[in-house]
């Protein structure tokens, strides 16, 4: 996966509570030496991470242990320090009004699980651009 980011370093958030997908995904994305990857297990410290670390991009799964991914990508895009962070959903949901939920929730793109890591690579780059 070639990622032509610039000269800035990119940091990207993954939320998910499958810890062996954000190792994937963190791999993936770290063989880009200006991606740094950041992770959290639940949403709660997924939303104080975004919070505090203001990444470039947050990778979100809708079904989470302690609040659904729908609810943390609403409260990222109503609070001013996070709202302009673009949100990828990355989800095993598939159902149209499930996606179209995501959109009018503030999402800035959506895959679902099982997905590609080219495809994966494509979205990111689409968002950190």
């Amino acid at each position: 996966m070639f990622i032509n980011l610039g000269t800035t370093n990119k940091k990207v958030l993954i939320i998910d509570d499958d810890g062996s997908l954000r190792r994937l995904v963190h791999v993936r994305l770290e063989r880009h030496e200006k991606i740094n990857v950041l992770q959290a297990a639940d949403g709660d410290t997924g939303i104080a991470k975004a919070q505090t670390s203001r990444p470039d991009l947050v990778i979100l799964d809708w079904m989470l242990p302690d609040i659904s991914g729908s609810k943390v990508l609403r409260h990222l895009k109503a609070e001013n320090k996070t709202k302009d962070i673009p949100v990828l959903m990355l989800t095993g949901r598939n159902k149209v009004g499930d996606i179209e939920d995501a959109f009018k929730y503030g999402a800035d793109g959506y895959l679902t699980k099982p997905f590609s890591l080219t495809k994966l690579g494509e979205k990111v780059v689409e968002l950190l651009a």
